[in-house]
């Protein structure tokens, strides 16, 4: 099972990024985007094994946009 674990959004950019748990033996979280104005989310997205650096990771990509 997936659950969002952590969520940002940044109405200027009309994004929002969710961590994610990821049941991967590699990875325990995921970042996945949504462009809010579309209405669908965006087909990038990055893995992570700790949820600090997950969370980091979300928080960039709204204030910057999306620079995967």
């Amino acid at each position: 099972m997936r659950d969002t674990v952590y969520e940002v959004e940044n109405e200027e950019s009309g994004l929002v990024a969710q961590v994610i748990t990821w049941p991967n033996i590699m990875w325990k979280y995921r970042v996945i985007l949504h462009d809010v104005d579309a209405g669908e989310r965006v087909g990038i997205h990055k893995s992570f094994k700790h949820l600090a650096d997950a969370e980091a990771y979300a928080d960039t990509c709204v204030d910057w946009g999306v620079e995967i």
